[in-house]
């Protein structure tokens, strides 16, 4: 009977050092999914814009992916939206997709404890929530810095995070519309994830002409390339082959 005993407890120490081996699923991770760009299955690719709601820009970039049939991603902070409520509805809409971006676009949230984390993630849902009629569950980190902790949280709180890998540099004042164009379009492949700005909260330009005027060449651009414009939940949704 102790040889048995001792042979049971043998084989239960080895299968549990062969789980604890295993690579873990998303199911079991400690962090949130995280995804700078979708595969590559289906010619589509995610335009999306941070910052905002921000008059008079917001409204124009509404009104180029309204006229071009397109579809967007907008990753709102949310003191913005509680500024501006009716523009985030019209975002709801037009069929757009609409995440979170924080409440205030500190960037010392990488650096914050959870508790802290987890009161500018709810701060942002109250704003939110009300407007979408449901909680958000995509979440991009302010300048794409995402802690483990965030992630962690974000986890515990049903968020997918989101970053990029196509970057238009519209963040930048000195980058022109010419170069938002090329810095896009040259990038462009299927299941990217396009970084465009509607706003200005982490302290870039507020101007955002030279997005306006770039988006109607970039949708034609990325159509030429057989490429069309999806939320980013669609192109992260798409199983791989």
């Amino acid at each position: 009977m102790d040889t048995a005993i001792r042979l049971s407890k043998w084989i239960l120490a080895l299968l549990l050092a062969f789980v604890a081996v295993l690579p873990r699923s998303d199911g079991f991770s400690a962090q949130a999914r995280h995804f700078s760009s979708g595969c590559t299955s289906r010619q589509e690719i995610a335009l999306t814009f941070d910052d905002g709601p921000n008059p008079p820009y917001t409204q124009q970039i509404l009104d180029i992916l309204s006229a071009y049939g397109a579809k967007a991603t907008f990753f709102v902070v949310g003191a913005a939206a509680d500024s501006h409520p009716e523009l985030v509805r019209q975002e709801v809409e037009l069929g757009t997709a609409v995440g979170s971006h924080s409440y205030g676009h500190a960037e010392e949230l990488a650096g914050m404890g959870p508790d802290d984390f987890r009161r500018d993630l709810r701060r942002a849902e109250a704003v939110l929530e009300p407007i979408l009629g449901q909680k958000p569950t995509l979440y991009r980190a302010p300048y794409g810095k995402a802690s483990a902790v965030m992630l962690e949280e974000l986890r515990r709180a049903g968020y997918v995070s989101i970053g990029w890998d196509i970057d238009s540099r519209d963040w930048d004042s000195s980058t022109t519309t010419e170069q938002i164009v090329e810095n896009v379009l040259s990038r462009a492949h299927p299941g990217g994830i396009i970084l465009l700005h509607d706003g200005a909260a982490g302290g870039g330009n507020p101007n955002r002409t030279a997005t306006v005027e770039a988006l109607p060449r970039i949708i034609e651009g990325l159509r030429e390339r057989g490429l069309e414009p999806a939320t980013v939940s669609e192109v992260i949704a798409r199983s791989c082959p």
